[in-house]
């Protein structure tokens, strides 16, 4: 008798990844946003979820719920920051510029930025 056993590869997401996800706002779903993975919920787990800023809401804070959580499964991919244009990637890095716990997603929202702004003038 033989056993088919299904495997499941799970990839961790990247900081910067932009994916659609649903928006919780006091338990209730307000339905699928854009939004910026900016790190995994616990560090120490990558099935635990991840950190969300839905970034068409406005800067990144928990007053406005802009700053949320998706648990692994709801993400849905559709880009990177890479992808974005350079006027949304400058708003995005002014927002992002004085919270050191986003770090890794303000680098490479700084870093596509200045490509862009390079192939731009030429450079």
């Amino acid at each position: 008798m033989t056993v088919a056993t299904a495997s499941i590869v799970q990839t961790v997401l990247e900081p910067g990844t932009v994916v659609r996800t649903p928006r919780y706002d006091e338990g209730k779903n307000t339905g699928e946003r854009r939004a910026i993975v900016v790190g995994l919920w616990n560090e120490n787990d990558p099935k635990a979820g991840y950190k969300v800023w839905f970034y068409t809401l406005g800067a990144p804070s928990f007053a406005p719920r802009t700053l949320g959580f998706a648990f692994v499964g709801e993400p849905t991919v559709v880009g990177t920051v890479d992808d974005m244009s350079e006027r949304t990637l400058i708003r995005l890095h002014r927002w992002l510029r004085d919270l050191d716990q986003f770090s890794k997603a303000r680098y490479r929202i700084q870093k596509a930025g200045l490509r862009k702004r390079a192939l731009r003038l030429g450079q």
